[in-house]
């Protein structure tokens, strides 16, 4: 497998129910993995696992050629970014929101974006600068999707762990994102992302698109 980001036999256990699943996938930089399923089939939760937010029962992340253990679990979180189906804002404007990670000690040797870029960015996701100003709290479910993405890309991770980013885009808004994310794959080197959506434009969206299906299995015993 490849040495920028893999993994191996990553195992989790449902319960109750007893169900399993055991993934395997790899991801190139510039490139975009698709994980695929049914509904219910734990697309999602690869994810949380991916970003160490949940236990696998075993299995193994590599990245750069380092497994995910040697990292401190801040540092991967910085560097392999989970933005779930349904993010989270904080009271105060767009803008606390956007520079929010930035109060953080994981981020303290990353400047604060200026309002000027702020508002470009926004605006690649179709949203426009007086949002900035508003109340985050808010926000319509498609505008906090897209201000959340604006967020992640801020913080440059090197992996981005993407649960149904377009869920709530119309057509056109969904092409904005779907560019969006493109430029940023292809901005600077080492780069990926790995994305569940059951849209199949955003699976035609990227280029060298791969995909890995996810089946559950009944736990034996």
């Amino acid at each position: 497998m490849t040495n920028f980001f893999s993994f191996d036999n990553l195992t989790y256990y449902f319960e109750p129910g007893g169900r399993s699943i055991q993934v395997s996938g790899a991801v190139e930089p510039g490139n975009v993995l698709a994980l695929q399923g049914p509904s219910g089939s734990g697309k999602s939760t690869i994810l949380r696992i991916l970003a160490r937010l949940l236990e696998p029962a075993g299995g193994e992340v590599v990245f750069r050629g380092q497994g995910w253990l040697s990292f401190p679990p801040l540092t991967w979180r910085r560097r392999i970014h989970y933005l779930p189906q349904k993010p989270v804002m904080f009271a105060g404007t767009v803008l606390d929101n956007l520079w929010l990670p930035f109060g953080l000690a994981a981020l303290s040797d990353m400047p604060k974006p200026g309002r000027d870029y702020l508002e470009g960015l926004v605006a690649a996701a179709g949203l426009p600068p007086s949002i900035l100003t508003q109340d985050a709290l808010t926000l319509s479910g498609g505008e906090m999707a897209r201000v959340a993405l604006v967020r992640a890309l801020l913080v440059e991770p090197d992996v981005l762990l993407l649960d149904e980013p377009t869920a709530f885009l119309d057509e056109g808004t969904e092409r904005l994102v779907q560019t969006l994310l493109c430029n940023w794959l292809q901005e600077k080197k080492e780069r990926a992302a790995i994305l569940v959506s059951h849209k199949d434009e955003d699976l035609q969206a990227f280029p060298g698109l791969r995909v890995v299906n996810i089946t559950p299995s009944e736990r034996e015993g």
